[in-house]
């Protein structure tokens, strides 16, 4: 006698199993490191996130500040950062003084922006540090969206290579 199992059952036992399998052996902190790079990520305000770079003697030498769009509240697709806040937070984290005498003369003060379509990118260079601003014009959308602030005399460490990514 021929037992005839249909390819519906079958299907359904083996999504079980995958879901099951999943379950009981989800990945973990240490399964994820050893395919991909770690980024080391401060949350500096809600909805902000500073990533960062270290040199070899542990001290910042990159920095760079973007909008999360998942946080615990809502997803928020917007990407911009107000430049209100984008001020506060580089004088929080690169003091006036810890960036050094501007070395560059721009004709309207200490940076000098260049305007693309609905793209502002403002560049201001100091004896220690260099910061670049990318922001939106977009009606209804304007603000910054990504600050990089990039230490001259640092030089940040290699990444550590993933042989199994």
């Amino acid at each position: 006698m021929e037992v005839h199992m249909s390819v519906k059952p079958c299907l359904v036992l083996c999504f079980i199993a995958v879901v099951i399998t999943t379950c009981f052996w989800g990945q973990t902190a240490a399964d994820i490191s050893s395919k991909y790079p770690v980024v080391n990520a401060y949350e500096v305000r809600p909805g902000i996130l500073l990533t960062t770079k270290f040199a070899n003697d542990g001290q910042v030498c990159e920095m760079v500040l973007e909008k999360r769009h998942k946080t615990v509240e809502k997803i928020d697709f917007g990407s911009t950062i107000p430049r209100e806040l984008v001020q506060q937070l580089l004088n929080e984290l690169v003091p006036v003084a810890e960036r050094g005498k501007t070395t560059r003369r721009y004709l309207r003060g200490d940076s000098e922006s260049t305007i693309t379509g609905n793209v502002e990118i403002t560049e201001s260079e100091y004896e220690n540090v260099s910061i670049e601003i990318l922001g939106s014009l977009s009606p209804g959308a304007s603000g910054d969206v990504v600050v990089a602030i990039h230490w001259k005399k640092r030089t940040c460490a290699a990444p550590v290579e993933n042989t199994k990514h």
